[in-house]
């Protein structure tokens, strides 16, 4: 992979275990084509005197790792919503993603907009180990940050766990770059999940993805391609009163009486 140098992107360790860390930041800063900088025992605000006002901090922790800027915003992974809808899934209530999908074991999907990839979980469940759930987060630091977590990351669900470690990122990058490089119908199913025009509610570390996520636009070539690789549908995730899927010519629609998300369905080309 072939990023531009970044140099709004700094990567170095915690205060302690230097040693131990050092070689997985640098390892993390090259293939990010980021600065690493040595922590030497400073303060966060002396690693960014002199940085770009824009400029983000990766911190590899021992236990994870944590993204923030000069603000103090903060990211770092989690699977957000996937625990509990994982748990209603098992009670046997419906999930609209699933529905959407018609996600059977043994399917193939991918996540074009990653994030903390919550929904490439339930995705993971449905198909099982014979399946396979890919990803692609545009924001190289956060994909890397979700890789890794997939890889590591304990709750107390087993079967989320399980799930988690299904996941494969296959890019750190725009979604249409991938798309492209893919044959006529690799997956089973495509989904968009883009970044809501107006957000309405969520947890607090949503709204740190939101800080420093992606928000370009859906466009319709990334659409189109998708469609020339889904061998079943595309899936598009909005919220009910949004034009996105009209804007795409998606007809056919999938909500609930009182829900505000929406997922859009549209076929193969």
């Amino acid at each position: 992979m072939n990023l531009v140098s970044r140099p709004e992107l700094l990567v170095t360790t915690a205060q302690t275990n230097t040693e131990t860390l050092e070689p997985k930041a640098r390892a993390y800063a090259a293939e990010l084509n980021a600065e690493f900088v040595e922590r030497q025992e400073r303060p966060i605000p002396a690693l960014f005197a002199g940085r770009k006002d824009d400029c983000r901090l990766m911190i590899v922790q021992s236990e994870r790792i944590l993204l923030l800027d000069r603000e103090g915003n903060e990211f770092f992974y989690h699977p957000n919503m996937a625990y509990p809808r994982l748990r209603n899934l098992l009670r046997g209530q419906r999930d609209l993603l699933i529905e959407a999908g018609r996600l059977e074991k043994g399917d193939s999907v991918l996540d074009a907009t990653l994030g903390f990839a919550s929904e490439a979980a339930l995705c993971a469940h449905i198909v099982g180990d014979t399946g396979e759930v890919h990803g692609i987060e545009a924001v190289p630091e956060i994909g890397l940050m979700a890789r890794e977590g997939l890889k590591t990351l304990t709750t107390e669900s087993v079967e989320l766990n399980a799930a988690l470690r299904r996941i494969r990122v296959v890019h750190l990058g725009d979604h249409l770059e991938y798309l492209r490089s893919c044959p006529d119908r690799r997956y089973d199913v495509v989904c968009f999940d883009p970044f809501f025009e107006q957000e309405p509610g969520g947890s607090e570390q949503f709204g740190a993805l939101r800080h420093f996520g992606d928000h370009a636009p859906l466009t319709l070539d990334a659409v189109k391609e998708a469609q020339r690789v889904a061998r079943r549908r595309v899936l598009i995730k909005t919220l009910r009163w949004s034009s996105l899927l009209e804007e795409m010519g998606v007809m056919e629609r999938l909500t609930t009486r009182s829900g505000i998300v929406m997922y859009g369905v549209l076929p193969p080309l």
